[in-house]
């Protein structure tokens, strides 16, 4: 907020890049923690309620939080904005603060720096069951910058023959269908409980087929409706894989699980983002959304058939088995 006061210059806006990797890395630490604290405080017959209910009220503001802030900036300048924004931020520490978590030990590890570091990958590795979701996530993750803003304007301008004003149209279906699908994982939590790995193989197997039909669409409100409707399908199957994770390890534990996946994926994420956009170049953008829903629906199936079929997902429906 104090360099956007700043007179423009090369070195205040490289001191701009620089504050803003360093707001993305302390950002990488708030999903593994927050996901975590769930965990801890949260009991086991509520966790898939608990998680619909956090992710309904971020998918809402993220709804929201697009339109709502390009009016901000338009109406009170983009100072004004960044103030709000900085406000919100501290009201969120202050709402971390109070939460409590009961420690169930104060022993500390007596493992070294490395080992501690490289715990998470271990647990990976070494449990059946995450090691089947950890492979679906890093398919899923390869093809999830086609969603990037390049790649669906692209689409939008190619495919639909529409401009700017449908890929805002776009998203906002999304967000929607997000936000609907927090709600009916919600209703459904009861319904999931101890039955989460088929519930991600469903909504997997549907987020891929509707990305299949939508690389085939040329009427933009067709492509309206099944962008609105892999909202629901991404959320059922996001949800009871958070779960699943929860379930197999402890608060401590799972920190470190659910960071060395964080890792993973945003490694994936940056080698997909070169490729996918080479490819959009050469092969054009409705083959890509189209090998795109092959891939995510040849990760649902090889999900159904080492978490279901070869019951490695078990062990991950309750805390019986956990790390």
């Amino acid at each position: 907020m104090v360099l956007i006061h700043q007179p423009f210059s090369i070195f205040i806006l490289i001191l701009i890049f620089v504050f803003m990797s360093f707001i993305s890395f302390f950002n990488g630490f708030f999903s593994p923690i927050k996901s975590s604290i769930v965990r801890a405080i949260v009991s086991e017959s509520d966790r898939v309620k608990a998680n619909s209910l956090i992710s309904s009220v971020d998918q809402t503001f993220l709804f929201a939080g697009w339109a709502f802030g390009g009016v901000l900036i338009s109406i009170l300048g983009k100072q004004i904005t960044l103030g709000i924004a900085f406000f919100l931020i501290l009201l969120s520490i202050g709402n971390l603060y109070i939460v409590r978590v009961n420690e169930t030990s104060k022993i500390e590890s007596k493992d070294g720096l490395i080992s501690r570091l490289t715990a998470g990958w271990k647990y990976l590795l070494q449990h059946q069951g995450l090691r089947i979701i950890v492979i679906m996530d890093l398919m899923e993750s390869f093809v999830g910058t086609i969603w990037i803003g390049a790649v669906t304007l692209t689409y939008v301008e190619e495919a639909l023959g529409k401009g700017e004003a449908w890929w805002g149209y776009i998203n906002g279906a999304y967000y929607l269908g997000t936000m609907i699908g927090g709600f009916i994982v919600y209703r459904l939590s009861n319904m999931m409980i101890g039955r989460l790995s088929i519930f991600m193989i469903f909504g997997s197997l549907m987020f891929g087929l509707l990305t299949f039909i939508y690389g085939f669409v040329s009427n933009p409100y067709l492509a309206l409706c099944l962008v609105l409707l892999m909202g629901p399908s991404y959320q059922i199957r996001d949800l009871a894989q958070e779960t699943m994770f929860q379930n197999s390890a402890n608060e401590k534990t799972l920190t470190k699980i659910l960071s060395a996946r964080s890792a993973l994926i945003q490694l994936t994420i940056i080698f997909s983002i070169i490729t996918i956009g080479v490819l959009t170049d050469i092969i054009g953008v409705r083959l890509v959304y189209i090998l795109s829903g092959c891939l995510l629906m040849s990760s649902a199936l090889f999900g159904f058939v080492h978490l279901y079929v070869r019951k490695k997902g078990l062990s991950l429906e309750s805390e019986s088995a956990q790390i």
